[in-house]
Order: structure tokens, then C-alpha cells, then sequence
């Protein structure tokens, strides 16, 4: 299964002229450079994602998980797909002597490489990071962060006498004991 069509990874080289019989390389060959990079996605979705899949209603049918994402993960994984391939693609043209792919080849692959890694919770070292930039489009009980203030607070009863919420690393304005409070 891919995310992307022939078209739109071709149409990141405006001036590879598809549809010729001179084509080269053919559709047939950037359609497995499509596949190769379905596989590497299809390889992360399934580990990152698999209590999710293996959950009511999919029950392990990761092909019926993908069906049911939102428009939202289905462009995300299309844009991965695409910047993947286009990667390849574009290392297969430059070998022809189109010079402009080379540069454009290793931007996408860098783009191909980051969006990734943000989808398999990866940082720039490939250390396993808490969740992915994308977590919440594909699990719909994957923890978000949110810009609301949390409440932290000591209530005071529970802690020794005289120690001050700066004590144990709160930032809270007043606490008891704390003779800013008095």
C-alpha cells in the first residue's frame, strides 16, 4: 500500500517530463521507490501504533487502521511517502546528468528523514523521544501537550514544618511556611 501516486512525486522535478517515449526512468521504476518508502512508513506505523490497530474495531487489520485515519494523517503519510521517493527519484536523475536533482534529491531526503523521524518519535540522534509531533493523529488516546497552566501546589498539612514550596521545587507564588506568604 502507498501514500502518494507517480504524479505528485514526479511533479517535484517540473522538468522531468513524464509520458515520453524517451521516459526515463520509467513510471514502473519511480512507483517502487514509492513502495520502498510505503514499506519503511507501513513499518513504522505498525510498531509505533499497534496497541491502536490491534484495538476494537480493527482488531489487528492494520489495512483497515490505515483506511479509517483522518484526512489529516493521510496527508502526513502522502507527504512522507512523496518527499521519500522524490529522494530516490531524484538520485536516479542526477545519475543522468540532471544536475538541479542532485540539490533538490538531498533536500528531499533531509525533509524525508525529519518528517519521519518526528512520525516514529525519533530525535536527530535516533533516540527514542516520548511521542511524535504526529502521535495524536494516529491514536486517539496518545497524550497531548497543552499551553493551559497546570495546578501544582503542596497543601501544607503533608509537609515537614518550615519547608517552603521553593524547597521542593515548586513555583507556586504562596505556600505554608513561606514567609513571602506571611
Amino acid at each position: 500500500m502507498s501514500y502518494t501516486t507517480v504524479s505528485n512525486v514526479a511533479g517535484m522535478f517540473p522538468t522531468f517530463l513524464r509520458g515520453i517515449t524517451q521516459q526515463n526512468p520509467p513510471d514502473t521504476l519511480i512507483q517502487t521507490y514509492i513502495n520502498d518508502v510505503a514499506g519503511d512508513i507501513d513499518a513504522v506505523l505498525e510498531r509505533r501504533f499497534n496497541e491502536s490497530i490491534q484495538g476494537s474495531p480493527y482488531n489487528g487489520v492494520f489495512t483497515a487502521w490505515v483506511a479509517a485515519l483522518s484526512t489529516d494523517a493521510q496527508n502526513v503519510l502522502e507527504r512522507i511517502n512523496r518527499y521519500g521517493a522524490a529522494a530516490q527519484l531524484g538520485q536516479t536523475l542526477a545519475s543522468f546528468g540532471v544536475v538541479s536533482a542532485r540539490a533538490l534529491a538531498q533536500d528531499c531526503e533531509t525533509r524525508y528523514d525529519d518528517l519521519l523521524a518526528e512520525l516514529n518519535a525519533r530525535d536527530k540522534n535516533g533516540h527514542a523521544i516520548p511521542s511524535g509531533l504526529y502521535d495524536y493523529l494516529f491514536d486517539s488516546l496518545a497524550q497531548t501537550e497543552t499551553p493551559r497552566p497546570a495546578l501544582e501546589g503542596i497543601a501544607g498539612g503533608d509537609q515537614p514544618e518550615g519547608q517552603t514550596p521553593a524547597d521542593t521545587g515548586s513555583s507556586q507564588v504562596f505556600g505554608k511556611f513561606d514567609p513571602r506568604g506571611t
